[in-house]
């Protein structure tokens, strides 16, 4: 209780100093003169504990007047062009179309010349070519010191996340503004990093492209974001997912994330290595201490795990009474290190979820007695391995429950927002955490030896991670405005769940509900002597069992993702953007396009593709603009690409380099086509190019954007009777020299030229190519306003209203033929 006074004391005296302006003089006067007052109080035998904590107090507040702040506001207007010098803070990820990070800014310039400022911004920014020829995506690294030059703006919330206070989780950060940046210099002699850093973010990035290889999306995207930290290949659709049902707090990992690891790593280390010697308590340290590098040591990871590292060394010493002294220590050391830490809401957030989980900690030990209890009277081995199951799960669901019921008013009171499916959502997934943690790691690993052995062992991730996901995608989202909850109320909970830690037993109705547990497990018979326990022998057979159960899934899941002997042509829903995949009769996949983000080929991909098939056949980049082109960088990375077509490659385009650097990473074999090359694909099936020309157009009055356009690939695919064109984005002047030629462009499925631009189908290309369906690959509500009313209306004239199909409307779209009929099955 003393530790507890004392760490009270030195909080109230840091929060006095953030509200008051007092001077560090007589501040060190008056902390001093408390020394011989504690004297004349301990010699007239008197408490001496009174001047000991407003000792402590005034510590606390002269510890707040000597910590620096920074003067000078980051954003002086809404949106401003800056230059700025400064160094990565971060392990950068790679968002849909940058590379997102945190920097350490250290001067400014507002074009009136270099200002010294400390502050933080989150920059999204496209790398240098000295980066792109010299390194993997994400290109930047930490530790790295960069010259940037771009747009200054205030963090705003994204459309999409209204009830998201994205600003106040950017400001619980430390960072104050956002930098849109199209021009980064790389200073090579300041950005030498230390070789731990250095091994360690190599040792993260190829654990992370395990994980690509191992699982399909999202699911990789989930493990990576749960296990390293890495959150910038998740999909937008199951962010919001997590948003919407109040579970985004698990996608960032925190004192939640640890705290269940030490709960897990504790009982498991004390169940295999008993409770005698304190040995036991060295693995979940270990764990903790892992968990915090592979997620790259963001500073709230690192205060939890300094937390569980308390907590554990208290237990080392003697069994804690309760969790006051942890706590209070922890409180102590952190806050002494970095006393800002107390108003940013991650440091609040963790604090909270550690000391919940800690404050669960004496109930979960009560139930586990009591399921102990249960098991001993039980006499078939298959029921104490179900009750030590069932008391698993009972124990984390307490925990989880201890975690959330701590961190809810949090984030009730500064995000504004109460998501009523918050708590239940939480609680029923956290107890998968363990094993989504525990099957990521065994996964990554695994991959590393060898990419097959990571999609095997890949299924003890992939189904806890579907489960996530599911109970995610599939739980209601409303959320009730969380105005009412004031600064007294926080206190007030805070103050009921203290109650706890002081008297743990307090609660009438938790001591009848172990009393009734012990009494309902307890038999009137004595436990017969010849009951059957979990052997040796027993454990291999059950282990036997579940690799068995494992290489059958494995096994029949190939069996039945066998091609069905019918081509399959899938138009998939990218956004604003082009992506076309075709699988053969006999299997063979080619996939046209990636669509405009980094994860727009591979989470599509995900949908149509078994989880462990992680090849492609060819794939076809058509032209290098980003819509068409970006998502192929992350395909040619996470799957085995036998071979890249390719047409007329435009050096000036942006992401010329980009697609040069994955091609080189990966050897893969590039095939140059013109017009009139033939690829055989399988039986019958048969890919013709039918543009570019061997002479390229040129002089387009719309630039090199339009020279690009008018140069792409054109295929036709045939298949017996039936016919696909793939028109990439062509313009009118390619059209005319496609008409001009002698090729044949009648064609039952049309690919829509550049998404329905008018610049494009025009009348008497489209009655060349006389299809039946038409398919338009677009971005709903895009800022293009694509597809054209003029081209709608020629589309709908020539093959009908109900035979237009566009992805923003339908999703994916899939056509399917054995060479003489057509069926087509949409998403939507």
């Amino acid at each position: 209780m003393k530790l507890a006074l004392l760490a009270a004391a030195w909080l109230v005296g840091l929060l006095l100093g953030f509200q008051l302006d007092v001077p560090t003089r007589p501040l060190l006067m008056l902390g001093a003169s408390t020394l011989p007052l504690a004297l004349i109080l301990a010699m007239m035998r008197r408490s001496v504990w009174p001047a000991i904590l407003v000792g402590v107090l005034l510590l606390g507040i002269w510890r707040v007047e000597i910590t620096e702040t920074p003067t000078m506001p980051l954003v002086a207007r809404q949106s401003q062009q800056v230059t700025v010098r400064g160094k990565i803070a971060d392990d950068p990820e790679a968002a849909s179309r940058t590379t997102r990070f945190v920097l350490n800014i250290d001067a400014i310039d507002r074009g009136s010349g270099w200002q010294q400022l400390g502050g933080k911004s989150l920059v999204y920014a496209e790398p240098p070519d000295s980066l792109i020829s010299s390194r993997e995506p994400p290109y930047f690294r930490k530790g790295d010191f960069l010259t940037l030059q771009g747009t200054l703006q205030n963090p705003e919330p994204p459309e999409a996340t209204d009830d998201f206070d994205y600003p106040a989780y950017l400001a619980s950060q430390g960072i104050s503004g956002v930098l849109w940046s199209r021009q980064a210099e790389w200073v090579l002699e300041k950005s030498a990093n230390h070789w731990t850093t250095g091994w360690l973010f190599d040792l993260r990035q190829e654990l992370s492209q395990s994980l690509e290889s191992a699982l399909p999306m999202p699911h990789s995207a989930l493990a990576q974001a749960l296990l390293l930290g890495i959150r910038g290949t998740l999909p937008p659709d199951v962010v919001q997912d997590f948003r919407s049902t109040g579970t985004s707090h698990l996608l960032a990992i925190s004192g939640m994330h640890v705290g269940i690891l030490l709960v897990i790593a504790t009982g498991a280390s004390a169940w295999a290595l008993g409770r005698r010697r304190q040995v036991y308590l060295l693995l979940p340290f270990l764990g903790i201490w892992m968990y915090a590098l592979l997620s790259g040591l963001p500073i709230s990871v690192v205060r939890a795990a300094l937390m569980g590292t308390v907590y554990l060394a208290v237990l080392g010493l003697g069994r804690p009474r309760s969790a006051l002294p942890p706590l209070a220590i922890s409180a102590l050391i952190i806050t002494a290190l970095d006393p800002l830490a107390l108003q940013q809401i991650s440091f609040q957030l963790s604090f909270a979820a550690m000391a919940g989980i800690i404050i669960a900690l004496p109930y979960q030990a009560r139930v586990s007695a009591a399921m102990s209890q249960w098991i001993s009277d039980s006499s078939r081995w298959w029921t104490v391995w179900l009750n030590h199951l069932a008391g698993w799960l009972v124990a984390a669901l307490i925990v989880s429950l201890g975690a959330t019921l701590a961190t809810l008013p949090l984030v009730a009171f500064n995000f504004g927002r109460i998501p009523l499916m918050g708590i239940p959502a939480t609680i029923i997934v956290l107890p998968m955490l363990p094993f989504i943690l525990g099957g990521s790691l065994a996964t990554a690993v695994a991959g590393l030896i060898h990419p097959a052995l990571g999609q095997v062992v890949g299924v003890a991730a992939w189904v806890p991670l579907s489960y996530l996901l599911g109970v995610v995608s599939n739980s209601p989202g409303p959320t009730v405005s969380g105005g009412w909850i004031t600064a007294p109320l926080v206190w007030g909970w805070y103050l009921a769940l203290g109650s706890l830690l002081i008297e743990p037993r307090g609660w009438g109705f938790l001591k009848q509900l172990t009393r009734r547990l012990r009494l309902g497990a307890t038999s009137p018979d004595p436990a017969p002597t010849g009951q059957l326990r979990p052997t040796g022998l027993t454990s291999t057979v059950i282990g036997v069992g579940l690799i068995l159960v494992v290489a059958n899934v494995f096994l029949w899941g190939q069996l039945l993702s066998r091609p069905d002997g019918n081509l399959h042509v899938y138009f998939l829903n990218v956004g604003q953007g082009d992506s076309t995949l075709i699988v053969t009769p006999n299997g063979r996949q080619v996939l046209i396009d990636g669509g405009p983000a980094s994860e727009s080929a591979t989470t599509a991909l995900s949908d149509v593709l078994p989880a462990w098939d992680r090849s492609l056949d060819l794939v076809a980049l058509t032209h290098l603009d980003a819509d068409h082109s970006r998502g192929l960088l992350e395909v040619m990375d996470r799957y085995q690409v036998e071979a890249a077509l390719v047409g007329i490659q435009d050096s000036t385009a942006a992401l010329y380099p980009q697609w040069q650097a994955v091609i080189d990473r990966n050897q893969a074999s590039v095939i140059k086509l013109v017009a009139g090359q033939r690829l055989t694909l399988d039986d019958g099936v048969v890919l013709e190019t039918l543009h570019p020309s061997a002479s390229p157009l040129s002089g387009s009055p719309s630039g090199f954007s339009s020279n690009r356009n008018n140069n792409a690939l054109v295929f036709r695919l045939v298949y017996q009777e039936i016919s696909f064109l793939f028109t990439a984005d062509i313009e009118a002047e390619a059209e005319r020299q496609l008409l001009q030629s002698s090729s044949d462009l009648d064609s039952d499925v049309l690919k829509v030229a550049h998404h329905g631009s008018k610049t494009s189908t025009t009348e008497a290309f489209l009655a060349a190519a006389s299809p039946s369906v038409a398919v338009i690959s677009a971005g709903v509500k895009n800022r293009y306003g694509h597809p054209h009313h003029d081209v709608l209306t020629r589309l709908q004239q020539a093959v009908g209203a109900d035979q237009v199909y566009q992805t923003a409307q339908q999703g994916r779209i899939e056509f399917i033929t054995d060479g003489y009929s057509l069926w087509v099955e949409s998403q939507k």
